[in-house]
């Protein structure tokens, strides 16, 4: 199973560090980068409901702190720096809901939840380009969910079917791109929950 973390300098493609058996139990699931104050982090999650959490480490492989994440699955993780709180966040997606945390108190900051979602969360995104902060996630059971960031209320919930969703990417804080189990990326406008285009590019 999975359970290294490698850094690779993109000028050259030497490799800069190996952290290796970051897990002793499930694998390794995503990971993500993290700068604070000038201080360069690697942030992992795993995919065991045994004691492991979130785990940070250093560029040289050093593990700095842990978080504790409820013994959960853990699909996704991400970083989001807000600029006026001047406050760094962890984004998880797990079994059933997402979370973020307080980088540097290491404390749930919210959990959003949406009664009757029992599936994994397989991306978050963060929209802070107008007045109001906004989480949106991409869920197993075929959901889109948009979420106020800062107090963890559901703004809007989209459908896009029976399929299970994956990644996605943010347009113009109007649209998404949406990866689906059906073989295709659905272009989504999120005003009105519309599916715009439906894109095959392979099987």
């Amino acid at each position: 199973s999975i359970k290294n973390v490698r850094l690779w300098d993109i000028k050259n493609w030497e490799l800069i560090t190996n952290i290796t058996k970051i897990y002793k139990t499930g694998y390794l699931y995503s990971a993500s980068f993290l700068i604070d104050d000038d201080k360069n982090y690697i942030v992992t999650c795993n995919s065991s409901q045994k004691s492991e959490g979130i785990k940070i480490f250093d560029f040289y492989g050093v593990q700095t702190k842990e978080i504790p994440n409820s013994n959960e699955d853990t699909y996704f993780i991400d970083t989001y720096y807000d600029k006026k709180l001047f406050k760094y966040f962890i984004l998880t997606g797990n079994i059933g809901y997402v979370k973020s945390y307080d980088f540097s108190t290491n404390k749930l900051y919210y959990k959003y939840f949406d009664k009757g979602n029992n599936r994994g969360h397989d991306s978050i995104i963060i929209d802070d380009s107008k007045e109001m902060v906004k989480l949106i996630d991409s869920s197993g059971d075929g959901f889109i969910r948009v979420w106020k960031f800062h107090g963890g209320i559901l703004l809007n919930k989209i459908s896009i079917g029976k399929y299970e969703l994956r990644g996605i990417c943010l347009w113009n804080s109007n649209y998404l791109f949406v990866g689906c189990t059906d073989n295709t990326i659905k272009l989504v406008e999120i005003a009105n929950g519309l599916v715009m285009k439906s894109l095959v590019g392979y099987n």
